[in-house]
């Protein structure tokens, strides 16, 4: 390999240029060699080369400004410098660094490492450019999944909002018929569709988030509303796993400047989780409080297993569950998380979840100061229980 790698080599002083000359093609490498930066400069940029090496002190043009000259062209800059320099000269290295030197070597020369230390330099340049070749093919892929998760969530919610639309139909027709096995046949077709257009609507939101700051569609709406449409969402998962939910609101008359259809659905999605991922009957709070700058806090409290603190982080992270292969026991994209994170960070509030095994789990949502209105009503306190049991 080391046959195929061209080297320019600029030195003004004779003897040490064929000394190095001698040195490298005793390594198998091929060298051009020049008398100053300006020749070497345009052997460079005619011919090429895999690294250049070069003394810094040199007539016409000298080391640093060869360097200064590669690092500034765009067709060559990329090619690995290396430079040599007195040994009493330590201010010169930091200067050739700044100038874009990749290694150095000093003088006198230490001949036996010289072709350990040109070999070392060329491995390190591979070595960056395979990095740089993975890092743009994982950035073209992460695009290209982004752009085809955004063209399918929208090809897909068309078809299964009419295959949900006629279920319903079909569902309310067997209902006046009194025939409860169709209708319930129907019913499987309206929640599995129902099911999916929810994971559609997550992806494409995780899609949407990816490629810059989602849009809001912003509105005014009192607290209770907002809980009110976050649980008429998951009614029927409550019923079925037996859970309750108690609601402790500061007052539902506080008003929220938000995405109510997003803000809710964050709300709902952490009550999804406390469901999901807790035990048969699990006891979930809803609450919400003022803080003292004037924010509103909404937290969803449950007394389920809760979670160690060294998967936390990963809980935040897109597609993530505890348990992510196909034989996992809960259904899920692992999306809920993070985009009650995306939707907070939206609003300029933030997300925080604090769990520890066998003592449940917390997830509050922040809402900044400047989207809370608040009335005497608010001020005065309201519980606001309600209790949700199947």
């Amino acid at each position: 390999m080391d046959a195929e790698r061209k080297i320019i080599l600029a030195d003004d002083d004779a003897i040490m240029r064929e000394l190095a000359n001698a040195k490298l093609l005793e390594a198998g490498y091929q060298v051009v060699t020049a008398c100053n930066g300006a020749e070497a400069l345009s052997l460079l940029k005619r011919e090429g080369a895999d690294m250049v090496i070069s003394d810094l002190d040199m007539p016409v043009m000298n080391g640093f400004e060869l360097t200064e000259a590669i690092r500034s062209d765009s067709a060559i800059g990329e090619t690995p410098v290396m430079v040599i320099t007195a040994s009493d000269r330590g201010d010169a290295v930091d200067r050739a660094f700044a100038a874009g030197a990749t290694s150095f070597l000093a003088k006198p020369m230490n001949w036996s490492l010289f072709h350990h230390a040109v070999k070392f330099v060329l491995r390190a340049n591979d070595d960056r450019k395979a990095l740089k070749a993975a890092r743009d093919q994982a950035e073209a892929g992460a695009k290209f999944k982004d752009s085809l998760m955004s063209v399918m969530s929208h090809e897909l919610r068309t078809p299964l909002n009419a295959i949900i639309g006629f279920g319903q139909i079909i569902a309310d027709q067997f209902s006046k018929q009194n025939d409860n096995l169709h209708k319930e046949y129907a019913d499987y077709i309206v929640d599995g569709g129902r099911r999916l257009l929810n994971s559609v609507s997550d992806m494409l939101l995780a899609s949407d988030a990816r490629s810059g700051p989602i849009v809001l569609n912003e509105t005014d709406v009192s607290l209770g509303v907002l809980v009110d449409d976050a649980l008429a969402g998951v009614e029927k998962t409550l019923r079925l796993a037996e859970a309750s939910v108690s609601l402790k609101l500061c007052s539902r008359e506080v008003e929220v400047c938000c995405d109510r259809a997003l803000l809710a659905r964050a709300i709902r999605k952490l009550v999804d989780n406390s469901v999901k991922f807790g035990p048969r009957g699990v006891e979930i709070v809803l609450g919400a409080a003022l803080t003292r700058q004037g924010g509103l806090a909404i937290m969803v409290k449950d007394n389920g297993p809760g979670v160690k603190a060294e998967r936390m982080e990963e809980l935040t992270a897109p597609f993530a569950q505890l348990d992510m292969s196909l034989r996992r026991s809960r259904e899920g994209l692992g999306l809920g998380l993070p985009l009650v994170k995306v939707i907070a960070d939206a609003h300029g509030g933030s997300f925080r979840l604090d769990s520890r095994p066998d003592e449940g789990a917390r997830a509050i949502i922040m809402m900044p100061k400047s989207r809370i209105m608040t009335t005497s009503a608010a001020g005065a306190g309201d519980s606001g229980e309600r209790q949700q049991v199947a």
